[in-house]
């Protein structure tokens, strides 16, 4: 028989978890839907290349910066959440097996 503190720390536990998981997902919910921007990790530059010409020399930008810095920004951003999203799971997964009862049946032959 498990005593009331060890059902309590179990549900304590899995709300405290579970809660984690669903302000992550909101987190991620309103940085990827440009409601709120990631942290600014990044900061890069344009991507150009000189392009050699008879009169001048003449530079293509093959990527923007501040698109590869959303990019980098955002994918960091979702790294983040993704280990706090399992960090707040093993969370609960703690709390339900302080919750959980064990029972052991033994057959005798």
């Amino acid at each position: 028989m498990k005593l009331k503190h060890e059902y309590s720390i179990g549900y304590a536990l899995l709300t405290t978890g579970v809660a984690i998981i669903l302000v992550s997902v909101y987190l991620m919910y309103t940085v990827f839907t440009g409601a709120s921007a990631p942290p600014g990790l990044f900061e890069l530059s344009d991507l150009t290349v000189s392009i050699p010409l008879q009169e001048h020399e003449s530079e293509v930008e093959i990527h923007s910066g501040e698109d590869m810095s959303r990019i980098m920004n955002m994918g960091s951003w979702y790294l983040l959440m993704l280990f706090i999203m399992m960090a707040g799971w093993r969370i609960a997964s703690l709390g339900v097996h302080m919750v959980r009862e064990i029972k052991v049946e033994v057959k005798s032959t």
